[in-house]
């Protein structure tokens, strides 16, 4: 297994957090879709990519969107490689109020199944809270997951704490 090794010249996590946002994301040209949800809500998906190449599904940060520099960045690495990507965007983040005062949230493992299983994707993503959700989503499917998405990876995902039980 391959380990990351930070560039000399950008060591600690705070530096490799905050230089990326220095430079400029690349424009990417998304297409918007909504989907009716199944409790009468909706969900704003945006897509780039056109061809056959693999689908990678991103799931977004706290209060993130398609417009957040990562997934910009992430979308401009994938679209290089002849892949598309949607970003699904979580309830309230894609800059439309919706019809339902539902709120999202990491633990929302019921929302990342039915997103995912609209999308088939071949690979999915998350950062922070997104790939909280992912990594809760991909325990509680176990063996279930392989067939949904064949790979999966989570970046910066908060650690989980179980509460104590009563």
């Amino acid at each position: 297994m391959n380990s990351y090794r930070a560039p000399w010249w950008l060591p600690g996590g705070h530096l490799q957090t905050v230089v990326p946002t220095l430079a400029p994301a690349p424009r990417i040209a998304w297409r918007r879709e909504r989907w009716d949800a199944p409790d009468g809500d909706f969900v704003d998906v945006d897509r780039a990519g056109d061809g056959n190449g693999p689908l990678v599904a991103l799931f977004h940060g706290l209060e993130g969107s398609s417009a957040s520099h990562y997934a910009r960045r992430l979308a401009a690495a994938a679209l290089a490689r002849g892949w598309r990507i949607a970003v699904p965007h979580f309830r309230g983040c894609s800059g439309t109020l919706n019809r339902l005062p539902r709120a999202y949230h990491s633990g929302d493992s019921a929302e990342i199944d039915w997103l995912l299983r609209r999308l088939r994707p071949e690979y999915a993503a998350g950062v922070s809270l997104g790939g909280n959700a992912l990594l809760k989503w991909l325990g509680e499917r176990g063996a279930e997951a392989a067939g949904v998405v064949q790979r999966a990876v989570a970046v910066s995902a908060p650690p989980f704490r179980a509460s104590p039980k009563a």
